[in-house]
C-alpha cells in the first residue's frame, strides 16, 4: 500500500506541474466513484488526525467522465482537507464534526448535463467578504496558506469545462456550514 501511495504521488505531481505548465489535462475514461475513493483514501490520515469523519455518497450509474482523474481527485482531496481543518480551527463537538461528500447527476439550462461533486461541512463558514475573494491567486486566509489551493482547483475544473462555487449554508439567520460544489461535463 506504502508503495502504490509513493507511485500516486509521483504522478500527482507530476499531472500538477504538467498543468501549471499549461498543458492540457491528460483526459481519460473515468469512474467518479474511483475519483471520490482515491481522494477519501489519501485523505484518511488527515480526517483522522482532526478527528473529523466524512460521509459519501456517489449516485448509482453515473455516465463515464473524460477527465484527468488524477487533477480532479486533487480537487477533491483538497475540498475535503479544507473542510476537516476548518471543522477542527473552530472546536466544533463531535456531533458537527463530520463532512459529507456527494457525487450526483445534475441538469441545468446553462451547462446541460453534468455531475455534480459536493463537499459540505458543519463548520463555522466562510466570511462573506472571503467568499468573494477566495479564488484569487495569493489571497488565503490561513497564516501559513500560500493562497494557491482553491485558485488552482477552480483552475483545474474550468480547464475540464466545468464550473466551481462555494456557499454558506444558514439556518435562519446562522451560518451551519460551508458547501463547495463542482461540475463536471457529462
Amino acid at each position: 500500500k506504502t508503495s502504490r501511495q509513493a507511485q500516486r504521488a509521483g504522478q500527482i505531481i507530476h499531472r500538477i506541474r504538467a498543468f501549471v505548465k499549461r498543458s492540457e489535462p491528460v483526459r481519460q475514461p473515468a469512474q467518479a466513484r474511483s475519483i471520490v475513493e482515491d481522494a477519501v483514501e489519501l485523505a484518511g490520515i488527515e480526517l483522522r488526525r482532526r478527528n473529523v469523519a466524512i460521509s459519501t455518497y456517489v449516485a448509482q450509474r453515473l455516465p463515464t467522465l473524460m477527465v484527468d482523474p488524477i487533477l480532479i481527485e486533487q480537487v477533491v482531496l483538497n475540498l475535503v482537507k479544507n473542510a476537516a481543518e476548518a471543522i477542527d480551527n473552530a472546536n466544533l463537538p463531535p456531533k458537527r464534526r463530520n463532512i459529507e461528500l456527494r457525487v450526483v447527476p445534475r441538469h441545468t439550462p446553462e451547462e446541460g448535463g453534468v455531475i455534480e461533486f459536493s463537499v459540505t461541512d458543519h463548520g463555522p463558514g466562510v466570511r462573506e467578504d472571503v467568499l468573494a475573494r477566495l479564488y484569487e491567486a495569493f489571497f488565503s486566509t490561513k497564516a501559513e496558506g500560500l493562497g494557491i489551493g482553491l485558485a488552482l482547483c477552480r483552475s483545474i475544473i474550468e480547464s475540464h469545462r466545468g464550473r466551481m462555487k462555494a456557499q454558506n449554508l444558514y439556518n435562519l439567520d446562522t451560518v451551519v456550514g460551508c458547501r463547495f460544489a463542482f461540475t463536471l461535463p457529462v
